[in-house]
């Protein structure tokens, strides 16, 4: 039977939290008692204060409420080695959750602008984060759990030799960690209603992985978009470059075109947001992306 564990919590950011600590649903206010009150106007003044600055704690608390959602751990193979490590490593002191909730504020940051976030942010009730029961291609998957409400809830599968192929902690979080952050990036990626090509949301999830310092590759190098020269126009077949089956290859573009256009990458994802269609690239850039590349 699959172990799980389930939180709910608010969008923010716990590095600074101690392993061991517990992380509190919400936030608590301050309250000191170390005040003498000389003087009954005073005190009142005092309490219609305190009644109001009540009030605007609880209104901000709701709204932080609200950008939340529920984090459920599940670890189904408790009993391999593999689950025995994913249960000792992350699950029994909550890593698991913060590592979801700081992957979460690095996407959202990357993807959205803060500016616009809430109306453009794709709707996200619930991750589950989970340590498939067997190795599968690649390190991790994501899919959603329905239909409706259902496809607000997204499962991450983590395989298992993402935990075992590493002997040093160090390595094994570097691996965990990156992989949630590939994850993540898929849930908050948008996809153009179902149509944008899988090469270009696969490039776009390891753009973030390379911005995040898990890439193979970091950036273009000093050849810059001439290395790019070959995928002029098309990348051959009559393919366009973002249809390269190598993500590595469209993150490489992603890069070089975001560093031309600072935001590209923000108004690309909330154009997907939209059904998809051959101009999406280039809307986003605001003109077509080949004249970067062929003059």
């Amino acid at each position: 039977m699959e172990d799980q564990r389930s939180l709910f919590q608010p969008l923010i950011s716990t590095a600074a939290y101690p392993e061991n600590d517990v992380v509190h649903h919400g936030r608590e206010p301050k309250v000191h008692n170390n005040i003498t009150i000389n003087s009954s106007s005073n005190g009142i003044v005092s309490r219609l204060l305190f009644l109001l600055s009540i009030g605007i704690l609880s209104i901000w608390a709701n709204y932080e409420s609200s950008k939340g959602f529920e984090i459920t751990i599940v670890n189904a193979a408790p009993h391999s080695l593999a689950g025995q490590r994913f249960a000792l490593f992350y699950v029994s002191n909550d890593r698991a959750t913060r590592i979801v909730l700081n992957a979460t504020n690095f996407v959202e940051n990357l993807l959205y602008d803060a500016v616009d976030q809430q109306p453009n942010t794709k709707p996200v009730s619930h991750v589950t984060l989970r340590l498939a029961g067997e190795n599968f291609t690649g390190e991790v998957s994501v899919r959603s759990s329905g239909d409706g409400e259902e496809s607000h809830h997204f499962i991450i599968d983590i395989s298992p030799r993402v935990v075992m192929l590493r002997s040093k902690k160090a390595d094994v979080d570097h691996a965990m960690e990156s992989a949630v952050l590939r994850g993540m990036a898929r849930v908050w990626l948008w996809d153009g209603e179902s149509r944008a090509p899988p090469e270009l949301l696969s490039g776009v999830v390891e753009y973030v992985a390379m911005a995040a310092g898990f890439g193979r590759e970091s950036s273009l190098g000093p050849g810059g978009a001439a290395e790019l020269s070959d995928k002029c126009g098309d990348g051959g077949g009559g393919r366009v470059w973002y249809e390269d089956k190598d993500p590595r290859v469209v993150a490489r573009f992603l890069d070089y075109y975001e560093k031309r256009e600072k935001g590209f990458i923000r108004r690309l994802n909330g154009a997907m947001k939209d059904r998809w269609h051959e101009r999406t690239v280039d809307d986003a850039l605001g003109k077509p992306a080949v004249q970067y590349l062929c003059g």
